[in-house]
């Protein structure tokens, strides 16, 4: 049976042994919350989503430029070929290929603008100006292009705002995907020749079963690039 003297004479080396205890388990702990903070920068660096901003060869603040380029697509008045706009980067490199004419191959044409009055919705006169686009990543999961907006809803964060375009309705042709351009778009150095390829127009309500109001007939419809984490 322990006396008091013995319990006091062994007290001492257990404080020791109990303070190396804690001091170990301290140093265990920095080093799970280092490797937890370090995941939590790769998770960072990694996450995010990725955007075309169309008419712009640049990314808005605060988001990365994967790359610039030429906003193209099928011709405005050709039934076959692929429906929806690309951005072509501007270094392309080549597979295998053979630069004769394939008569049965599908074709993609650079894009241009065509709007009369280009003034009375862009800052600058965008009729048959050729426009870039940039592909863009944003630390933000998740992306949307919210049509008949020029703000966000509550939640979502404003990459930019625009208008939402599309190929005319009276080709008499297959059309082509709906995007929305920047509403203070740059321009291609070679741009503003009528080429009549690749054309883009502002896309207006029509009432009927799309109801009226909200929207209301031939109003041209806004657009914005919103981003949220969810």
């Amino acid at each position: 049976m322990l006396t008091l003297n013995d319990f006091c004479s062994i007290l001492p080396s257990q404080i020791v042994n109990l303070q190396s205890t804690i001091v170990l388990m301290q140093s265990e702990q920095d080093k799970l919350v280092s490797k937890v903070q370090i995941l939590e920068q790769s998770q960072q660096s990694t996450h995010g989503s990725l955007y075309i901003r169309w008419g712009r060869s640049s990314c808005p603040a605060n988001t990365e430029l994967v790359y610039h380029g030429f906003t193209a697509g099928k011709k405005y008045n050709a039934y076959g070929g692929g429906t929806n706009e690309q951005c072509l980067p501007n270094e392309p490199t080549w597979g295998r290929y053979d630069d004769a004419v394939a008569p049965f191959g599908g074709r993609i044409y650079g894009a241009e603008i065509d709007l009369n009055e280009a003034t009375k919705y862009f800052p600058n006169n965008v009729n048959n100006q050729d426009i870039p686009c940039a592909v863009c990543k944003t630390h933000f999961a998740l992306n949307l292009m919210i049509p008949a907006r020029n703000n966000c809803y509550i939640g979502w964060t404003l990459e930019y705002s625009g208008f939402l375009m599309a190929g005319t309705f009276t080709s008499g042709s297959d059309g082509y995907n709906h995007i929305c351009v920047d509403g203070n778009p740059e321009f291609l150095q070679h741009g503003g020749t009528d080429d009549n390829q690749n054309i883009l127009y502002l896309v207006e309500a029509q009432c009927g079963s799309l109801p009226c109001p909200p929207y209301v007939q031939n109003r041209e419809l806004a657009c914005v690039s919103a981003q949220s984490n969810g």
